[in-house]
């Protein structure tokens, strides 16, 4: 097995936490179903699986090996009935990659080997019936495919040494087809068909001993015998050894009875030790064999991922990207694949995304909680990574710069084992995206700061946006509540305030999850713990100290009161609060509630 040598400018570099923020081969749960490798992988070989897991968690940068892997899939995407086939004959395929280890090392089983033949045949109809396709614009594709070798003398070994079905366990014979080991067929045939060896020997001796009445007899105590009567013992040769007499006459035995004997009776016990030394050299000449098996396995393994993902592009409408060397990213109503799948179920709200280095290169996103906007982010995310490990994208059309990183900041998670709290974590990822990111990566940030206090979380986040702008110059969308960094793109010349949609109607809220050019002044919080089904008197406490907190930072320092002059009083919190209640949506319960905050209130009050 020969390895492949690559450095990090190979490859596009993902973290840890840019695998598990985007759920490519997990859920956040843990979960394999609704991962992104549970979507797509619909392999029909263990080596196209492992391939396709590759191929999502270390995608390619280089250009013309994207397009070859594009080229490929497009082959099986346009030709329906080479993609049904070749995936038809990839179903019979093993795993012959792990199995070449398994002989190499000496572990195989006859089973294993007749996996290996089986596979090698499937692969040699695979062949033929591709290098039979007629010709076309995207014949390179499988140029890997016909210049392979397809181990037509491992196969040629196989097929005529193994009986169709070999057993688990060499110790138990039946292992080899008839014609491969003559002495093997030999101690078969004695084993299967002693009683027609004894006849054939009987008839001959008394074709040349003259005497007719000569009998070859079997008992448990004696063996084998030659019994003749009394009458014919001048007639017997001199070769014949006296064994016993008995009353009717003498019986005999020969050299060439003897032998026989021994290799009736042992024939079964010797079969299956020349099987399985027989066994031993046939696994021994395969297991040399292993890199030639290894390179085929990595082909099929191609091809199966291609098929594949040509699949899944047909059955949900993924697109070819356009992988070039700019730094623009251009995804046309893109969707998120494993959203659209498990999630949506009233169907997907498909968005543009367009950065570009000239124009917009840092997407400030903001808009109400659920609308959507990380899910708009990780799209895009998802759409670099499928373009680049080779697949179609979920989108009507996408044109994307190659990315040598994609880093992500999403969601408040904590390592209390390390000692690290939520804010420290962000602050680490933080950190790790400002110091590694190039102006060729892609960023995703979602809710900067959040961890600490406002005027901490905002001045960071702030800072971070700034950076990303005028220093790593990435492409990047920068998601978030504080809606002072709206200014931001009055301030860089390439940034510009993106948000997502939603309608307000009687304290509800209607999520449009629609990317619309502007700021967003609102987050809609109240709206989203209503949906969530936080109590009424919550809500209306939340809605009253809400006002009153917007009319404290609207309004200037009140000026000094004058000394005859008597204040309005304030409303109390118990007058304010009855004032955001939604009375007629209450239940009997939540009004008993309720009533009992407003006597724990006004009691406060008095106090």
């Amino acid at each position: 097995h020969v390895a492949t040598l690559y450095t990090a400018g190979d490859r596009l570099v993902l973290d840890d936490a840019a695998v598990r923020n985007l759920e490519l081969v997990r859920t956040l749960d843990g979960e394999r179903r609704g991962s992104l490798l549970h979507l797509l992988d619909e392999t029909k070989t263990a080596m196209g699986a492992r391939a396709l897991r590759s191929r999502l968690l270390e995608p390619l940068t280089d250009i013309e090996r994207i397009r070859r892997r594009h080229d490929a899939v497009e082959l099986f995407l346009c030709d329906a009935r080479t993609r049904d086939q070749a995936r038809a004959q990839l179903a019979e395929v093993g795993d012959i990659e792990r199995l070449a280890v398994r002989t190499a090392v000496g572990l195989a089983s006859p089973r294993d080997l007749g996996v290996i033949r089986n596979s090698l045949r499937a692969i040699e109809a695979l062949h033929a019936d591709l290098c039979a396709r007629p010709g076309g614009a995207l014949d390179d594709a499988l140029a890997s495919l016909h210049g392979a070798d397809p181990c037509a003398d491992v196969l040629a070994l196989l097929d005529r040494a193994l009986v169709p079905e070999p057993p688990s366990i060499d110790r138990q014979g039946g292992i080899f087809s008839a014609g491969y080991l003559e002495q093997l067929d030999e101690l078969r045939a004695l084993s299967t068909t002693a009683k027609d060896v004894v006849l054939d020997l009987e008839r001959r001796e008394r074709e040349r001993t003259g005497i007719g009445s000569l009998k070859v007899k079997f008992t448990k105590v004696f063996g084998y015998y030659i019994e003749i009567t009394k009458s014919k013992l001048d007639a017997v040769p001199d070769e014949y050894v006296r064994k016993q007499t008995i009353a009717n006459g003498e019986r005999f035995i020969t050299a060439e009875l003897a032998e026989l004997q021994d290799r009736i009776l042992h024939a079964d016990e010797r079969a299956r030790a020349l099987e399985g030394a027989a066994f031993l050299d046939l696994r021994a000449e395969v297991g040399e064999q292993a890199p030639r098996l290894h390179r085929l396995a990595r082909v099929v393994a191609s091809l199966d991922t291609s098929a594949t993902l040509a699949e899944v592009a047909h059955r949900r409408g993924y697109v070819r990207p356009t992988v070039d060397s700019t730094r623009e990213l251009l995804l046309e109503d893109s969707r998120h694949p494993t959203v659209e799948c498990y999630a949506a179920k009233d169907g997907f709200v498909p968005n543009t995304i367009e950065l570009d280095p000239e124009g917009t290169r840092l997407m400030l996103l903001t808009g109400p909680n659920m609308a959507g906007k990380s899910t708009a982010m990780r799209q895009a995310a998802l759409a670099v990574i499928m373009a680049q490990s080779g697949g179609f994208v979920a989108a009507k059309s996408a044109r994307i710069g190659v990315v040598d990183r994609v880093y992500t900041r999403v969601g408040a998670s904590d390592q209390l084992a390390r000692g690290q709290s939520t804010f420290m974590v962000e602050m680490t990822e933080a950190s790790s995206i400002l110091r590694g990111a190039t102006e060729r990566s892609f960023v995703i940030l979602d809710e900067i700061g959040r961890g600490t206090s406002t005027y901490d979380g905002l001045a960071i986040a702030w800072a971070v946006a700034e950076h990303l702008h005028d220093a790593t110059r990435c492409r990047a969308i920068f998601a978030t509540h504080y809606h002072e960094l709206c200014e931001l793109a009055d301030r860089l010349p390439n940034a510009a305030n993106y948000n997502v949609a939603a309608k307000e109607h009687d304290d509800s809220m209607v999520l449009l999850h629609q990317l619309v050019p502007g700021g967003s002044n609102r987050s809609y919080g109240l709206a989203v713990a209503r949906l969530a089904g936080v109590p009424p008197v919550v809500l209306a406490r939340a809605k009253a100290k809400l006002s009153e907190l917007e009319t404290r930072a609207a309004t200037e320092p009140a000026p000094q009161i004058a000394l005859f002059e008597t204040p309005e009083p304030p409303a109390s919190e118990v007058e304010a609060t009855l004032r955001a209640l939604d009375v007629e949506r209450m239940t009997p319960v939540d009004a008993l509630v309720t009533l009992a905050r407003l006597r724990d209130l006004a009691t406060r009050d008095e106090d």
